[in-house]
């Protein structure tokens, strides 16, 4: 009877010992944190010595802070970060980031001083916007993929299209140097910089273009003073960017041999330049998600300068001048930028490149190289869909074109 008492003992002994194991695999059983689900914040911040230059971060887990700051063992998930304004200085932007287990996520924050910007420009502040039109715009091409854009640096753009008058006067500058970045002849004007031949304005389409030049004199046809420069190729329009910052004792943003802007990094660029295509679209739309900055409807006459005869789905038929008006007419969106629509087309620095990818980005600057560069807005004789702020056509940058102008951009200092 001994026996089978100790068998039977042992029997519950072992029975307990698997109610035991099986009560600790159960999903009801409690289980010790990962410590792995947790990653590191860095906020790197330039500068560091403004007085109130914080920022506050939300997500997960909320914090604030001044200056560079590196946090640890944070919870993972999506992170917004904000700069905080600071006197006489541009607030940088900043992107959501998803903070992923194990892993660093880092907000980069630049306080530009915010210094007057060169005369006739405007400030234009860094953001996020929507580039690209949604797949239900009507009229949109394949190549407009709506994508989110992150410009992290604010910047200044002209706040009208360059005019013949201003293009004649720094074509003049230059001529008059010692030695001379341009040579002209009656019917071109050519590039000397850098061994540069380069044609850059077609002085003898008389039809398009005003400027003409004889013995020495860049002259304006009357009347076209404060008209756009037109038929000026995308290699005129990058000189003219040189010229400005030459006079103005600038580095210059563009090396003519390779045409690059900066080392393919122009938001570094400290010269003037030609905006990227990004930077266009972004102050062209100045905030609106319309076909137009104007709304779904563009009117000729009142709002822009293009053929009236063919106005956008579902608006009235306009007017049709046939010809380039001054700059500044019509009103200004609400960047106080003029004719972001029609009037002349504007050279980018951006080489075409097809689609976009989709992707969210931050601060692109298209294909490394190309055969064709963009150009942006829509001209005089142009349907309105092909003024939406969304359209993406592209050029020849050796060939003006009949109503091809541009305005350029510059860093603040």
């Amino acid at each position: 009877m001994e026996s089978v008492s100790i068998r039977t003992g042992l029997l519950v002994i072992v029975a307990l010992a698997m109610f035991v194991l099986i009560v600790g695999c159960s999903d009801d059983a409690p289980t010790t944190p990962d410590q792995d689900e947790k990653g590191t914040i860095i906020i790197d911040q330039t500068s560091r010595t403004l007085s109130g230059a914080g920022w506050i971060l939300t997500g997960p887990q909320n914090e604030t802070g001044s200056y560079d700051t590196t946090l640890t063992d944070m919870p993972v998930g999506v992170y917004g970060l904000a700069w905080n304004a600071v006197s006489g200085y541009l607030t940088p932007s900043s992107v959501p980031q998803t903070l992923n287990a194990a892993e660093t996520i880092i907000f980069n924050g630049t306080y530009t001083e915010d210094s007057d910007p060169p005369e006739g420009f405007v400030a234009i502040p860094a953001g996020i916007f929507m580039m690209g039109s949604p797949a239900d715009e009507p009229l949109r091409a394949s190549d407009e993929t709506q994508h989110q854009v992150a410009l992290t640096m604010a910047f200044y753009m002209l706040s009208t299209e360059v005019t013949n008058q201003q293009y004649a006067e720094m074509a003049q500058w230059a001529y008059d140097q010692d030695p001379p970045l341009v040579t002209a002849t009656t019917a071109s004007l050519r590039d000397a910089l850098d061994g540069s031949t380069q044609e850059l304005l077609d002085l003898d389409i008389s039809d398009w273009c005003k400027i003409s030049f004889d013995g020495g004199t860049f002259t304006v046809d009357s009347g076209k003073e404060d008209h756009p420069v037109a038929a000026v190729t995308w290699y005129g329009a990058v000189a003219y960017c040189e010229w400005l910052s030459l006079r103005e004792g600038l580095p210059r943003a563009y090396d003519h041999t390779t045409w690059q802007c900066n080392g393919n990094a122009p938001y570094a660029a400290i010269g003037y330049r030609l905006p990227t295509e990004a930077e266009w679209e972004y102050t062209c739309r100045a905030g609106t998600q319309t076909p137009f900055n104007t709304g779904s409807c563009l009117d000729a006459g009142t709002e822009a300068n293009y053929n009236g005869n063919y106005p956008y789905t579902g608006c009235p038929t306009g007017s049709y001048a046939g010809l380039t008006v001054p700059v500044g007419s019509y009103p200004a969106n609400t960047f106080d930028l003029y004719n972001m629509h029609g009037n002349v087309w504007e050279w980018c620095n951006d080489w075409y490149g097809g689609d976009y990818s989709g992707d969210d980005v931050t601060d692109p600057v298209g294909p490394s190289t190309g055969s064709n560069r963009m150009i942006r807005g829509g001209g005089l004789f142009n349907y309105a869909q092909s003024c939406r702020s969304a359209f993406r056509p592209n050029n020849v940058p050796s060939e003006g074109g009949q109503s091809v102008g541009f305005r350029p951009v510059r860093s603040p200092l």
